[in-house]
């Protein structure tokens, strides 16, 4: 208490003497400095100290640190308006009002200091302190700098005195020439301004940094006002007094100068004036769509008219119609609607506390209709009573964009007060070109017309420059071989004369684009049904499934049919089975409200032709079957020993022993025996598979991983690295036939072709390779009269980590053979052949062993270990 009471009898005789420079000792300012901050801020706002005019010395013990002198804003939680949620005001909005024009004049507090290499003016009115540069030459040259007194006088040496207290700086300097011209004879004079008279004026009232100002003569109000840090928010813009002699000679609206740019009342200052800035009393809140939403103060009576024109005008989206203006009077607030359409409206009178919102204008569409998609000009239209589809696209070369497809359009319109949406469609090319068609339909206020793409790339079309193209280097043109890695024939390859343009059964750019297109347009359209639907009431919705070429979900049309429905998904594609197709439909069967769904077929060609239509409803679904049978690009592709190889196209049927005969047959030198045929159907399975088993590998790799005791010999990590390696393995699809036995005519042997077959009839090759587990790896001379045994003794033996119980022969043909019960193939087996291998497999039970065998010593080294230590 003691130590409050002394710190508050410190801080009354800082306040009470301040006009005497009172400074308080150090002891009362450490104790000050060892209060909280919060306490100490109390303690200051209860006597009106400023803690930034303390100087309050720094130290080490928890006090406040020095810092550099700043003026701080005075505007507080209460001079901010915000239109966020505030009730009590009525605002609606996200956007904080702030005071206009206050940040003009915004800056750091500063004095005055002299500055003499301003330009002065003509009209600048010279007085005591000024000084004059005068410098003659001719007869005699001279320099002279002349201060005008205290009394108004000039005295030029040898001349005597001159008046020049009151005359503007034009008026002095020719009194200046006439007399040296008169008592001075051939001199010529040149006068220039020296340095200017300071003075002190009083810059008060509602200004960040009141007080006394040491100003030059050419300080105008506005500079002064600058100079003190700017205009509180609390003070008037509009009622600034530049007193004289007690007297206000001048009032200055600073919006003259913000919204005019007139500066008529912006005067210089004069020794002894006083700026005075009065308390703000009347202002007004504007917000909403104006160009400048902001609080605003009031002069005299305002009209609306006039305080929208202060705020710059109203945006173009403000609806002008219903104004808000909100006014709290003794009775409680008060709701005014205002129309500033009417001349009423504009003279209706705001006053000052105010608020004052204009709401935007409603986007919807009105009295137009709009055009959306692929049209040169999106975007609303002037609707007139009786307009049709041509009348807002007047012609396909003008219009519309020359990617625009002309088969298939829609028309959206609502059709009550629920915004609920019907859909028509219509084929547009017949609307713009036959004006009396029943596509050329008859629009209503507020409909929109979707255009879709036909997916063309119109910056290529539209282009008649010659197309870059791609020059081939000397090496592409020359003779190539390669080795295919499906069949394993060695191609050559003459030239590359080969186009490299997408296959026949690939999806286009154009169609995917298309595609895009037309769901891009129609999503918002289905969502919108989708949404509108009931009970009762299904979203008017159709599917369309098959041999189309967009087939999907789209939305029926109220003018819609069967033929409009298959434009919509694209039309027919070309294997589309006509005399037949399936219509699915949902139909209740009880009162309980129990719906199944029924197929009714009928024939595509009559329901298009018109001879027995079918009438669509809603969530129907229609099946476009496809031709039976309908196959296209049926290619094989014959590689090796036949005399014309080559891709030969097929029917559905043909066998292997028809496409040979076709090509030609055999050459002398082919080996049928060793014949390879690749299968697509056959690599996608086997890729399959290969998929498989490196994820159940991967699998039993994980959960040997968590086991305690791990026997294997290799890591985890190494048995994944080697199970990634099957994921780089490319499928071959290698089907084992027997062509010999399929030009015999065997059924059995002579399969049917499918589409992407490689058939590859090698030359006799008589080798017999052995690989695997053996001394030396080696490819042999086929002789009839040897065994597998005799390859192997000549391939120099089996290896100690050999499986001398697994190994099998890989015939020319990609059969497989497997040994018999005895230890060898004997001779009785199925002789080799020319182009078979023997395969050696590794023993994988060999490392096992090592590992067992190596357990086992370490356990009998440790026994010995132990029996020594007992036995000692």
């Amino acid at each position: 208490m003691y130590l409050k009471r002394l710190l508050n009898a410190a801080l009354c005789s800082l306040l009470t003497t301040s006009v005497l420079a009172f400074t308080p000792t150090a002891a009362q300012i450490n104790q000050f400095q060892n209060l909280p901050k919060a306490q100490q801020e109390a303690l200051a706002k209860q006597y009106g100290i400023d803690l930034s005019s303390m100087n309050l010395p720094s130290n080490t013990a928890g006090g406040l640190p020095q810092q550099a002198p700043m003026v701080e804003s005075t505007m507080n939680a209460s001079d901010k308006h915000l239109v966020v949620g505030e009730k009590d005001q009525g605002m609606t909005g996200t956007k904080e009002l702030k005071k206009f024009g206050y940040d003009v004049l915004q800056g750091d507090t500063q004095g005055f200091t002299v500055v003499d290499n301003l330009p002065v003016p003509l009209d600048y009115q010279m007085g005591p302190g000024d000084s004059v540069s005068v410098q003659t030459f001719g007869k005699t040259s001279a320099n002279y700098e002349l201060t005008i007194d205290r009394d108004g006088h000039l005295n030029i040496p040898d001349l005597g005195p001159i008046s020049a207290a009151g005359q503007t700086f034009a008026q002095l300097s020719d009194q200046i020439s006439r007399v040296f011209k008169q008592k001075v004879i051939g001199v010529d004079v040149s006068i220039a301004m020296g340095s200017m008279r300071t003075m002190q004026v009083y810059i008060v009232g509602e200004v960040q940094q009141p007080g006394s100002f040491n100003v030059n003569a050419l300080t105008t109000i506005t500079q002064a006002l600058v100079a003190t840090g700017g205009v509180k928010e609390t003070g008037s813009l509009r009622h600034i007094q530049l007193k004289r002699k007690g007297k206000v000679v001048r009032e200055f609206d600073l919006y003259d100068l913000l919204l005019k740019g007139d500066t008529a009342n912006d005067v210089r200052l004069s020794a002894g004036d006083t700026l005075f800035v009065p308390a703000l009393h009347s202002t007004i809140e504007l917000a909403g769509e104006v160009q400048r939403p902001a609080i605003y103060e009031l002069k005299s009576t305002t009209s609306l008219d006039q305080l929208l024109a202060i705020s710059g005008g109203a945006t173009p989206q403000a609806y002008l119609s219903k104004v808000s203006v909100r006014r709290v009077t003794a009775e409680g607030v008060k709701q005014f609607t205002i129309d500033l359409t009417k001349a009423e409206g504009r003279r209706f009178g705001v006053r000052a506390g105010d608020q004052v919102q204009l709401f935007k204008a409603s986007s919807s569409l009105r009295g137009a209709v709009a055009v959306r998609g692929d049209v040169v000009r999106q975007g609303a239209m002037a609707y007139q009573t009786g307009m049709r589809i041509s009348d807002v696209i007047g012609s396909i070369e003008d219009d519309l964009k020359p990617s625009a497809d002309l088969t298939y359009a829609l028309l959206i319109r609502e059709y009550n007060q629920d915004k609920d949406i019907e859909v028509y469609q219509f084929n547009l090319s017949n609307a713009l070109q036959y004006k009396d068609s029943r596509d050329n339909l008859l629009l209503q206020e507020r409909d929109q017309i979707f255009v879709f793409s036909n997916g063309l790339d119109m910056t290529y079309w539209n282009s008649y420059a010659k197309p870059k193209e791609k020059i081939a280097s000397r090496g592409d043109l020359s003779d190539k071989e390669y080795v295919d890695t499906e069949t394993g024939a060695l191609i050559q390859q003459v030239s590359t004369t080969e186009l490299d343009t997408a296959q026949v059964d690939d999806i286009s750019s154009l169609a995917r684009n298309r595609q895009a297109n037309r769901e891009a347009l129609l999503q918002p359209i289905i969502e919108r049904l989708l949404e509108q639907s009931s009970l009762g009431a299904p979203a008017a919705l159709i599917e369309i499934s098959g041999a189309v070429k967009f087939p999907g979900t789209y939305p029926l049309a109220k003018n819609g049919d069967l033929p409009s429905l298959i434009a919509a998904a694209g039309g027919l594609t070309e294997d589309a089975y006509l005399r037949s197709a399936e219509l699915t439909r949902r139909e209740k069967v009880s009162n309980y409200g129990r719906t199944v769904n029924r197929q009714i077929g009928f024939s595509l060609r009559d329901a298009i032709s018109g001879k027995y239509p079918i009438a669509l409803r809603a969530q129907d679904n229609i099946m476009i079957r496809t031709q039976p049978g309908y196959q296209k690009d049926l290619v094989v592709e014959l590689q090796g020993e036949v005399v014309f190889p080559g891709k030969y196209s097929f029917q559905r049927g043909e066998t292997l022993k028809d496409v040979i005969e076709r090509a030609g047959g055999f050459t002398s030198f082919a080996y049928p025996e060793g014949a390879v045929l690749s299968r697509e159907r056959l690599k996608r399975q086997e890729k399959e598979r290969i998929d498989f088993l490196t994820a159940q590998l991967k699998q039993e790799i994980s959960a040997m991983s968590l086991r305690r005791q791990n026997t294997s010999a290799s890591t985890p990590e190494q048995a994944l690295a080697i199970v990634n390696q099957l994921d780089q393995a490319e499928p071959v699809g290698r089907l084992v036939i027997d062509v010999k036995q399929a030009m015999t005519g065997d059924k059995q042997a002579n399969v049917l072709l499918e589409k992407g077959d490689k058939l590859f009839i090698p030359a006799l090759n008589p080798v017999v390779s052995v690989v695997g587990e053996v001394q030396f790896a080696s490819h042999h001379t086929f002789d009839s009269h040897l065994a597998v045994d005799d390859y192997l003794e000549a391939a120099g033996g089996l290896k100690r980590q050999a499986d001398s119980e697994r190994v099998y022969v890989i015939k020319a043909n990609g059969s497989v053979e497997l040994p018999n019960n005895s230890f060898w193939f004997s001779r009785n087996d199925k002789s080799l052949s020319p182009g078979d291998t023997i395969i050696v497999p590794i023993n994988t039970d060999y490392m096992d062993s090592l590992s067992t065998l190596s357990t086992a010593t370490q356990i009998l080294y440790q026994l010995g270990v132990a029996w020594s230590a007992v036995k000692d």
